[in-house]
């Protein structure tokens, strides 16, 4: 009997122990934080004092972890403390965090094993002997090349004690840990507006080097995160002039942050507060001196960039991308050649209208979806599968409207501003939009630096680019409509126009056909079926609403049948779901064998010393097809990467990607096409557009 009661004791104590240990957790791994762990100063909570928890996290080489201002863009450490009323959790106290340079922008993080320190607070009615149940719901960012939200929960329990002694074999933690924190400093530093910039001064801590220092401001966005910093020290006085960054409007209490610098002992920090009387108000131009103006895109400015995005929008119209629409631009200009050529102004002038409206429309939006944290490029709007069908269906439109089927819009053609009884008006403005929804998806020759560098300048800067870039697509026709000399070059009005503007209906199918196809590889099942099963009702409904405008009793019929038949093709176009990306498969390319995106395998190659060539491309890429089947269907061309012994890498854009987005921002650019080389160095070479056959032979030759 009485071995019978032990045993069965030890069962019940081995079920209690396993649940309690079950149902503690202080540890969690994460695929890039290796281990972050929690961990308390002592072993209880002594009522109405302050128990300090370390929060410590082992991270990967080469990645990062944030600090409260993360500078350019990321997510400091997020905690959420679940604790009975009465116990409060203070903030993270971070170690002094690093300037990590990351392409034109900067982050603030810190690296290796990054130890935050955060106080909690008994209430002073706390009972001795009852045990605290606590929870905390952990959030942060890791970042390297890519960046990855991770998070963990941590639930454990404390006793509250009468009096509590630190843990020795965490004495040594907590000691490093505080080390690392940054100092107190000047608590009553001045700051001041000069210049157009920002200037903090502050007495010099000892042993300041000027040039190995920089200040991290706490609130984040007040100074521009990655701009230089001019630090001086003078009669014991340390003066820190900034540029502005994307905050408007500060109205904090203090500026307060951290002057961190290089030391005899090593790295140190200072926690600087400046108090404030009042609001922060940005300044109306950046205080930077003339060599240390921020450029991008190799050292380019502004100015340059928005010159490249002119005559790269200008190139823009012999791109094959953009062929289809030459013939659109055509016809229309044809049309308008018979009228007063105060009617081929007015209409060229509502042509450059709808391209400029449609660039800033969509840079606008591909700007703000960025700053929301989406990791999206030029061309974004056609790696959704309802896009580009409705792109098919304008197209196909067009087509029918230059091939006769149908006409409509006289009695609307031009209304506003004068133009009311001027035929083709509305037509020219969207003649223009239809442009750039035929020629967003792709970059022409000059246009990868400019694109790039819109989407990390400042939101006007970007939205200037995207409007140079829209006047130079637009300048050939605008020319035309305003210099009556080369108007009077164009044939003579005839009936042979009626024949052309038919003839011209059938590149316009064909752009049509080519979205199509881009669908097949977009959308999943049924999803082409549906879009083509559209496009014939389309065409039924532009039959019926022309035969309305003959018929008497009919008309009304015929034109609801329309309408119907309209509703009928576009409602299926919401269910239409987006494939899984490509980049699973490989396979036969042009004249070679491709093999799939991988960062990690492009890695691999770079360190065996493998050449690697990268083909960014995508399906709606007119651009890239017509490389594919010219540049990459040569056998010279297959012959030159055997010989070389490079790998021919695909990244297939043509569905939403956030890695290959990734990729093509660390080379500066914004969409495709991009080509890039690795040779046996492994050293990255961007090969120039537009692509040609030598160019690729060349480049993996090492001629």
């Amino acid at each position: 009997m009485i071995r019978r009661f032990f045993l069965i004791a030890a069962l019940f104590c081995a079920v209690y122990c396993a649940g309690a240990g079950a149902y503690a957790q202080t540890v969690v791994e994460n695929e890039y934080t290796a281990k972050t762990e929690i961990i308390p100063e002592s072993q209880g909570f002594v009522p109405g004092e302050t128990l300090w928890f370390a929060l410590r996290q082992e991270l990967k080489p080469g990645w990062h972890v944030f600090w409260i201002n993360p500078g350019s863009a990321g997510m400091p450490l997020r905690l959420t403390w679940t604790m009975p009323e009465g116990f409060v959790a203070g903030a993270p106290l971070h170690p002094v965090p690093d300037y990590i340079p990351v392409g034109p922008l900067a982050s603030y993080a810190h690296e290796g094993a990054p130890v935050f320190l955060i106080p909690v607070t008994a209430p002073a009615d706390a009972r001795p002997g009852d045990d605290i149940e606590i929870a905390i719901d952990a959030s942060w960012q890791t970042c390297e090349d890519i960046c990855v939200p991770e998070d963990g929960r941590f639930s454990f329990s404390l006793p509250v004690v009468e009096a509590a002694a630190s843990d020795a074999a965490h004495a040594g933690l907590f000691a490093k840990a505080r080390a690392k924190l940054p100092d107190e400093g000047d608590k009553e530093a001045g700051f001041s507006v000069a210049d157009g910039g920002y200037v903090l001064t502050a007495s010099a801590p000892a042993g300041l080097d000027p040039e190995a220092a920089f200040f991290f401001p706490a609130p984040e966005g007040l100074v521009e995160a990655a701009a230089p910093q001019e630090i001086g020290v003078r009669d014991g006085e340390a003066r820190i002039a900034m540029q502005p960054g994307w905050l408007e409007t500060f109205d904090g209490a203090a500026l307060d942050g951290v002057l961190a610098f290089d030391g005899p002992q090593g790295r140190r920090g200072v926690w600087l507060s400046a108090p404030l009387s009042g609001p922060i108000e940005k300044p109306a131009e950046k205080a930077a001196p003339a060599s240390a103006a921020p450029t991008l895109a190799g050292g380019l400015g502004v100015p340059a960039l928005l010159a490249l995005a002119f005559f790269g929008g200008v190139l823009l119209n012999i791109m094959p991308c953009v062929f289809p629409v030459v013939f659109i631009k055509a016809a229309a200009f044809m049309e308008s050649a018979r009228e007063h050529p105060g009617v081929a102004r007015a209409h060229g002038a509502l042509y450059a209208a709808g391209v400029l409206a449609s660039f800033l429309l969509i840079g606008g939006v591909l700007l703000a979806l960025r700053a929301g944290g989406e990791e999206l490029g030029w061309g974004f709007h056609l790696q959704s599968p309802i896009v580009t069908a409705l792109s098919a269906y304008v197209l196909l439109g067009v087509g029918l409207n230059l091939a006769g089927l149908f006409s409509a819009g006289e009695s609307v053609a031009g209304a506003g501003q004068g133009l009311a009884a001027k035929k083709g008006a509305v037509g020219a403005f969207f003649t223009g939009v239809l442009a750039v929804v035929v020629a967003a998806p792709c970059i022409g020759p000059l246009l990868s630096a400019p694109m790039g560098a819109a989407l990390l300048l400042p939101p006007l800067t970007g939205l200037a680019i995207f409007a140079a870039l829209g006047l130079g697509l637009a300048a050939p026709y605008l020319l035309l409509s305003f210099v009556p000399g080369l108007g009077r070059r164009l044939p003579k009005p005839g009936p042979w126009m009626a024949v052309f503007k038919q003839l011209l209906a059938f590149p316009v199918f064909a752009a049509a056909a080519y979205f199509l196809w881009v669908l097949a590889q977009q959308a999943t099942g049924g999803g082409l079926a549906v879009v083509l099963s559209g496009a014939v009702l389309l065409a039924f409904a532009a039959w019926s609403f022309e035969k309305s405008k003959r018929e008497g009793t009919g008309a009304l019929v015929l034109r609801i049948i329309s309408a119907i038949a309209v509703l009928a093709a576009l409602a299926p176009l919401a269910r239409l779901q987006t494939a899984p990306a490509v980049q699973d498969e490989a396979g036969a390319y042009g004249a070679m064998t491709a093999v799939p995106f991988s960062p990690e395998a492009i890695e691999d190659y770079r360190t065996e010393g493998t050449p690697v060539f990268i083909d960014f491309t995508a399906a709606w890429c007119v651009t890239c097809q017509f490389n594919k089947l010219t540049v990459f269907s040569d056998p010279a061309v297959a012959r030159a990467f055997d010989e070389a012994g490079a790998v021919f890498m695909v990244a297939d854009w043509t569905v939403r990607d956030p890695e290959i987005t990734e990729a093509l921002e660390s080379f500066g650019a914004s969409g495709v096409p991009l080509y890039v080389y690795y040779g046996e160095d492994g050293a990255p070479d961007v090969l120039p557009l537009p692509l040609g056959k030598k160019a690729v032979i060349e480049a993996v030759s090492g001629v």
